[in-house]
């Protein structure tokens, strides 16, 4: 299993809006996982350089800034290592899934590489399996909170948010709820 998390220049813009103006990830973050004990095999992080300047409501939030991505390879770059990462696994997960698997199509639709992205067949959500237990959809830190009693440390940031999300996975089977 792949837990994996993305920070981006901004949220999806309409349906059929034009791709260049779709957000980019600015950095990735995943934990590849063994199935059942959830132990941890392999992580793998980067920074994106998405090609113009932040908005300073990202900068804000993620603490990424523009220097810290300035001498960084666009996404592009990292395409062959992701595939490497992915490869031969069968279940990814993220906290709100459908966003950020989102945010990798429009980078793999950008190089036209998103029918041969290894994509898991298996798709978890904490955001929905949560739903179910809560009765509505929650934020990382809320949920996170709730199950470990700690706030996330340096939350927005990718691999921080995966490592967040692997507990609450962790506490959701312990539980009965995956």
């Amino acid at each position: 299993m792949i837990v994996f998390d993305l920070e981006t220049t901004g949220l999806p813009k309409a349906e059929g809006s034009d791709l260049d103006m779709q957000p980019r990830i600015i950095e990735f973050g995943a934990i590849k996982l063994t199935d059942g004990t959830f132990e941890e095999i392999e992580r793998l992080e980067f920074f994106c350089n998405p090609g113009h300047p932040l908005e300073p409501k990202i900068t804000k939030l993620t603490g990424i800034t523009d220097d810290m991505l300035a001498d960084k390879d666009p996404f592009t770059a990292h395409y062959k290592t992701l595939c490497q990462f992915f490869l031969g696994q069968q279940s990814m997960a993220a906290h709100n899934l459908p966003f950020d698997r989102k945010i990798l199509k429009f980078e793999l639709e950008r190089i036209d590489k998103v029918t041969n992205f290894p994509w898991p067949y298996d798709h978890i959500c904490t955001v929905e399996i949560g739903e179910s237990v809560w009765g509505k959809k929650r934020k990382l830190g809320d949920i996170h909170f709730e199950v470990t009693g700690k706030e996330i440390k340096n939350a927005h940031r990718s691999i921080n948010d995966v490592e967040a999300t692997i507990e609450i996975i962790k506490w959701y089977k312990s539980e009965g709820h995956f």
